[in-house]
């Protein structure tokens, strides 16, 4: 076992010293020592118990209808038909009371007690400013409604809130211009997502709106966690509009903040994006964001639940080794005719698909998972509702307390057992003491992470690839470095979950 994983370590160690992988560029070291991580960086690089707050800001009919009653599918629709109807003083009072009555009514005592550790948020780029940037764009006839409506204060007063209770933000950028898909939820009724192909949009977006996003709400509030810069790109066997979206975008915000973590979607291939962050030495510096439904498509409704249960640790399978995931969107949602083949209790094969799902997700998603959907207008959402699923223990909860963490007598334990493995396989020409190091290191920073409310290292990539590259330039590089892989690897894989 340790020759394979010592073979594979050098073909890693190898690309990282001719730069494949990197962009040709040495890492730059973002993160602390070990002794010094601060809660900003936990936020950070945590993993994520998290849920969304759909239909907070982007309108969803499914979700909350009070501002549908005039009619439409999507937002624009829907509020452009309550402009027509009463006019925008009227109609931006009618937004801003939905925004405000959903704040609260969110139970941030329930989030503390089901371990939550951020909310994603769902954001349209008419949000931003309070219909600031607009102008050019398709929502730019109802300027003067978001304006008063007031959502970009909302999400402030949001962001305090969570902050209070030790709960990170990540700012969604749902819905863009001209769409990143043509579904509802990218705010307005299209036949085909344009965004990535108009120039003037990305152009926009990007000058504009993603600046003002970074210096307004995240330089300063530390429990930001992050800025995804879309949501469920449509799936694109080249992407190149893409591609110059996300190069062109993580250009504008490292211009202003160099260590905020920027999230993309893996336009349903996840291994296509794992590829393109290793191409452009972004690994250490994006997240990929897979959603992982099985409710829709027609081969997941041919089987039954106990079939979608049993392949999930293959069907949600991401590249981890090359890049830092995160779950964005999932459910505890089968479709009908799935459970139309399927035998046994509903409930107890829901909360079998939800653990196995979570479960899943804590050994290939590194920044963690959030279910959709926190909470609906009418009813609990069933099996797309969070705090039922939570309830019913569908959705575990994450534990609070501290977890177990190696003894220093554990700690020798394993360095022994590392050298008298090695003993009579040229072990005296080894370099032992940089895993005993790594193992060393790995257990501080995990007991760093657990001192804020049991948190557990999370981005696993982007963390062990810039403390390694720490690590050199303080002890120097040597053959014998895929010891200390192994020695931080082992400090995870022993301590770093619950």
């Amino acid at each position: 076992m340790f020759d394979k994983l010592k073979n594979k370590l050098e073909d890693v160690i190898d690309k990282k010293r001719t730069g494949k992988g990197h962009g040709n560029k040495e890492v730059e070291v973002k993160i602390p020592d070990s002794s010094q991580i601060d809660k900003k960086s936990i936020y950070k690089y945590r993993y994520n118990h998290g849920v969304n707050l759909g239909a907070l800001f982007v309108l969803e009919k499914w979700i909350y209808d009070d501002l549908f009653d005039k009619g439409g599918d999507t937002e624009y629709d829907a509020v452009n038909n309550q402009l027509k109807d009463s006019g925008a003083e009227a109609t931006a009072q009618k937004l801003h009371e939905h925004y405000q009555a959903y704040l609260k009514s969110i139970d941030f005592e329930f989030l503390v007690d089901s371990g939550v550790t951020a909310l994603r948020v769902p954001i349209g780029y008419w949000h931003v400013g309070n219909g600031q940037f607009v102008d050019g764009l398709p929502y730019s006839p109802l300027k003067k409604v978001y304006e008063n409506a007031k959502a970009w204060d909302v999400l402030k007063q949001l962001i305090s809130t969570s902050n209070n209770y030790g709960i990170g933000i990540l700012v969604d950028i749902h819905a863009l211009p001209g769409g990143a898909n043509a579904d509802a939820h990218s705010g307005s009724s299209l036949k085909n997502a344009s965004f990535f192909g108009n120039s003037s949009y990305v152009n926009q977006v990007c000058n504009e709106i993603l600046p003002f996003i970074v210096k307004d709400v995240c330089q300063n509030n530390d429990n930001i966690i992050g800025l995804q810069i879309v949501n469920e790109a449509k799936f694109d066997n080249n992407a190149s509009g893409q591609k110059k979206y996300y190069s062109k975008a993580t250009k504008a915000i490292r211009a202003i903040d160099d260590d905020l973590p920027i999230v993309i979607s893996d336009g349903w291939w996840p291994q296509q994006w794992a590829d393109w962050v290793q191409q452009q030495g972004l690994d250490t510096n994006l997240i990929v964001d897979s959603h992982i439904y099985r409710c829709f498509s027609d081969s997941d409704k041919q089987k039954s639940a106990q079939q979608i249960i049993d392949d999930l640790p293959n069907s949600a399978s991401l590249p981890k080794d090359q890049a830092d995931y995160m779950v964005g969107e999932f459910s505890c949602v089968l479709d009908t005719q799935t459970w139309d083949k399927t035998q046994g209790d509903r409930g107890q094969l829901v909360k079998q698909y939800g653990n196995a799902k979570t479960s899943s997700f804590s050994k290939n998603a590194s920044w963690g998972w959030f279910f959709w959907t926190l909470q609906f207008q009418h009813g609990d959402g069933g099996e797309w509702g969070f705090i039922p699923m939570v309830n019913s223990s569908s959705i575990p909860r994450r534990p609070g307390g501290t977890h177990a963490i190696l003894s220093d007598n554990q700690i020798q334990s394993f360095v022994q057992q590392h050298s008298d493995y090695w003993k009579d396989k040229g072990g005296d020409k080894m370099e032992h003491w940089r895993y005993e190091d790594a193992l060393k290191s790995s257990i501080a920073d995990i007991k760093a992470f657990a001192e804020f409310n049991n948190s557990l290292v999370g981005r696993w990539h982007s963390w062990k690839v810039q403390r390694r590259q720490q690590y050199i330039q303080q002890k120097g590089d040597s053959d014998y470095m895929w010891e200390w892989d192994q020695g931080y690897q082992k400090g995870l894989d022993e301590c770093n979950h619950y």
